[in-house]
């Protein structure tokens, strides 16, 4: 599941998600958007705060969608 996805489907703010595991909203609005992979230990914190429902793969699809999305346009 997307990060987006489950932060969007639990009406978890960027700020709160943030605040959870550690990092800044910067941070977590670039994982979001696939500008950035958390590095291994957050995403360790982001698949235990998620339950398991964003793991590390999901992370990478989302950088994939961002870097086509930059070469489309």
């Amino acid at each position: 599941m997307q990060l987006r996805e489950y932060l969007s489907e639990q009406k978890i703010s960027l700020p709160a998600f943030a605040e959870a595991i550690g990092v800044t909203v910067q941070a977590v609005h670039r994982y979001v958007s696939g500008e950035r992979i958390p590095r291994h230990d957050v995403m360790a914190r982001i698949a235990a705060e998620t339950r398991g429902r964003v793991q590390p793969n999901d992370m990478h699809e989302t950088v994939a969608a961002h870097e086509a999305a930059k070469v489309d346009a």
